[in-house]
């Protein structure tokens, strides 16, 4: 397969390299009749590498983030006459347990635990947040690493398990439900809506690559934002567009959103 003219139509930099590591692996594939997986990717990656895949006939693909609606996902990649149940599987499941009474951790918390043993975020899917407890999906190659030597988490000491697939329990996401109204459609105005900065700061985070529009890389201020859309400006958090649509009598539009606690 060749990288060049497959990725010539993507333009983040970012996002090539990681397509260029997948042909790498589905090369690896056609030549050595093996399959391949990669590291976790969000959805708009695994979407870009589902094209990819698709223009070669002899290979087939499974998406896998461990449970249904998972957002970060495994693709792997495999000779056509292979079903996906007969490869080695390539994440597995861990529960983190832990006395969290008297001081509550966070998605961040658990996430930089798990960076401070040395493990890069792409070996790291889905954190499912409980009361008393965390279930993490990782990279099959590290999950015995984790049980081994994950002690704390903040300063909660803490016990790791491997559990299996069906003992997953997906937790809900908290929400502050928000509204308000916006001159344009804009992704800038919205942003500066949500977060409740200016719009030149918002510019400034988007210029800088901080902006993400439903999981793609956003360089243009005038990118248009709908219902539905999930927008994530990395130092503030993440949040979802409920509705846009009605003007007021000053002719603004009307915005509900929901940041994601």
């Amino acid at each position: 397969m060749d990288k060049i003219r497959l990725t010539n139509h993507i333009k983040d930099i970012e996002l090539k390299n990681k397509i260029f590591k997948l042909i790498d692996k589905a090369n690896t594939c056609l030549k050595n009749y093996e399959a391949k997986s990669t590291e976790f990717m969000n959805p708009f990656e695994v979407k870009n590498a589902m094209d990819i895949i698709n223009s070669e006939s002899d290979l087939k693909y499974h998406s896998d983030g461990g449970y249904e609606g998972a957002e970060r996902s495994v693709l792997s990649i495999y000779p056509f006459y292979m079903e996906y149940e007969d490869i080695e599987q390539p994440i597995k499941f861990i529960q983190i347990d832990g006395n969290f009474k008297f001081r509550s951790v966070s998605h961040k918390d658990y996430l930089g635990s798990l960076l401070g043993l040395g493990i890069k975020r792409e070996k790291i899917g889905d954190i499912l947040i409980h009361e008393d407890f965390c279930q993490v999906i990782v990279s099959s190659d590290i999950c015995d690493y984790i049980v081994m030597n994950l002690t704390k988490v903040a300063t909660n000491s803490v016990k790791v398990k491997e559990i299996n697939r069906e003992e997953l329990k997906t937790s809900e996401k908290k929400y502050k439900d928000i509204s308000f109204t916006v001159s344009s459609d804009r992704l800038d105005c919205v942003i500066s809506g949500i977060y409740n900065i200016s719009r030149q700061e918002s510019l400034k985070y988007i210029n800088a690559e901080r902006v993400h529009l439903n999981y793609e890389k956003i360089t243009s201020a005038s990118k248009t934002v709908s219902s539905g859309d999930l927008i994530s400006v990395r130092g503030k958090g993440r949040s979802e567009v409920v509705e846009i649509g009605g003007e007021t009598r000053k002719g603004r539009t009307r915005v509900k959103a929901r940041i994601i606690l």
